[in-house]
């Protein structure tokens, strides 16, 4: 399964972020970006990382997309970059 696939129909609630920092599955879930008009506390911008990859993710009109993705290797620095990099994915997405 896709990580879209385990995403729901519309933009996320805080307690569903925290359940994926829960998640064995994800090292990090955390919100990079609000939209006006989405709700209150509705999370639509979203960076999710594994110890392989940095992903940001962008809810709109269409649903759920990935924006960017960013494979980590063995690099001291590279999941920082990573996630600048899909920080700023998601940022312009939404833009």
């Amino acid at each position: 399964m896709s990580v879209l696939d385990s995403l729901p129909d519309r933009p996320l609630t805080d307690a569903e972020l925290a359940s994926f920092n829960r998640s064995d599955a994800l090292e990090i879930a955390v919100d990079v970006a609000d939209r006006e008009g989405a709700g209150e506390g509705a999370i639509v911008g979203l960076l999710l990382a594994t110890e392989d990859w940095v992903k940001g993710i962008v809810y709109d009109h269409d649903g759920w997309r990935v924006a960017e993705t960013v494979p980590l290797g063995e690099g001291e620095n590279e999941r920082y970059e990573g996630m600048q990099t899909c920080e700023s994915a998601v940022r312009a997405a939404l833009d």
